[in-house]
C-alpha cells in the first residue's frame, strides 16, 4: 500500500506554530479536565484569578510561543531538540515553583494552599506537554507529510 504525502510543503516556522496551536489546544483540554477534578477533590472553588478563562488564555499563548521558541532553536542551534527540551524543562520547573512563594496574588495576599496545586499542576501539564509533546508533533511525518 503506498503511503500518502502531502501536496504541501510546511516550512518549519509553520510546523512549529501549527504544532503549538494543536498541543495548545490539547493541553487547554487536559488543563480544564484537571481542573475540574482538582476543584471536585480539594473543595477549592475561589475562581477569581484561577478559571476557564485564564487557563484558555494562559494555555493557548503559551504553546504557541514555545512553537515559535521551538522552530528558531531548531533552525540556528545544533541538537536543536534536546537544546529545546531542556531549556523547557528548566522552565517549566522555575515557573511552576512560582506559586510556592508567600504574596502570588495580584491583591498582594498569600494565595490559598488549594489554589497553589492548582496552578502547580496547570504549570507542569503545560510544561509537560510543551516540552515533549511540542517537538513530537512538530517533527511527525505522518501530519506534515
Amino acid at each position: 500500500m503506498e503511503e500518502e504525502t502531502s501536496p504541501y510543503s510546511y516550512t518549519l516556522f509553520a510546523r512549529g506554530v501549527l504544532g503549538g496551536l494543536f498541543v495548545g489546544i490539547a493541553t487547554t483540554l487536559i488543563n480544564l479536565a484537571f481542573d475540574l477534578i482538582y476543584r471536585n477533590i480539594s473543595g477549592y472553588q475561589f475562581s477569581e484569578f484561577i478559571n476557564i478563562n485564564s487557563i484558555i488564555f494562559f494555555t493557548i499563548p503559551t504553546m504557541l510561543a514555545a512553537g515559535i521558541v521551538y522552530a528558531i532553536i531548531m533552525e540556528y542551534v545544533k541538537k536543536g531538540v534536546w537544546v529545546y527540551t531542556t531549556l523547557a524543562v528548566i522552565l517549566t520547573v522555575i515557573v511552576a515553583f512560582i506559586p510556592l512563594g508567600e504574596n502570588m496574588l495580584p491583591s498582594g495576599q498569600p494565595m490559598p494552599a488549594s489554589a497553589r496545586g492548582l496552578t502547580l499542576g496547570i504549570e507542569v501539564i503545560t510544561g509537560a506537554m510543551g516540552a515533549f509533546t511540542l517537538p513530537y508533533f512538530a517533527e511527525h511525518s505522518k501530519i506534515w507529510g
